[in-house]
């Protein structure tokens, strides 16, 4: 049996150039995860994201993974503006609530049915979610479409309620800023049948 020749794969039939460009997404996003984590965005903490992202990436000998992701400016521009709002409101909220009320400083875990199947959106929204005060992603069901998120302070249903409109509209600025034309029309057909629930 004769070896397969190299123009048999895929791979390695792509240019080095082409290779190395589809890595990019992956390198991008794990640099500013980096970022985030920091909390800094100077051109050394960027660089550094930079430098370890991509070594991780080459020692681990992760598979290419095709990223299939869109890019409109002014919805990334309004994720951006609810990610900022959210975070000072929220940390206002939760110290409010443990400084002076520290015995309504409860916690609570809420099941939300997301509406969109793309795993890296949903990727997205937990990594967001978790970086926002007082919410913290637990579990992600990807057989039953479900997200439980911890809240705090959560003390009444309606609190609750409040937590589980919060994290829709968080995916809903995702798939709109980051979604492709089938992520969308998928979230908004989604969107249609839980309104008729």
């Amino acid at each position: 049996m004769t070896p397969p020749l190299a123009h048999d794969h895929p791979a390695a039939a792509r240019p080095r150039w082409r290779r190395i460009l589809g890595r990019l997404p992956t390198v991008a996003w794990l640099t500013v995860m980096w970022t985030l984590l920091w909390g800094d965005a100077s051109p050394g903490t960027v660089l550094a994201g930079a430098g370890v992202a991509t070594v991780c990436y080459s020692v681990a000998k992760l598979p290419h993974i095709p990223v299939r992701l869109g890019f409109r400016p002014l919805r990334v521009l309004r994720l951006i503006g609810h990610f900022v709002s959210d975070l000072i409101l929220s940390s206002a909220h939760v110290a409010f609530r443990v400084l002076w009320r520290p015995r309504e400083a409860n916690g609570a875990i809420v099941a939300v049915p997301m509406r969109t199947d793309s795993d890296l959106l949903l990727a997205m929204v937990s990594g967001g979610l978790s970086l926002i005060t007082g919410s913290l992603v637990i579990e992600l069901n990807r057989d039953q479409g479900v997200i439980y998120v911890h809240g705090m302070p959560i003390g009444t249903p309606e609190e609750a309620e409040r937590l589980r409109r919060r994290v829709r509209r968080t995916e809903e600025l995702f798939v709109r800023a980051f979604g492709t034309a089938d992520d969308i029309a998928g979230f908004e057909a989604a969107e249609e049948e839980f309104s008729r629930e």
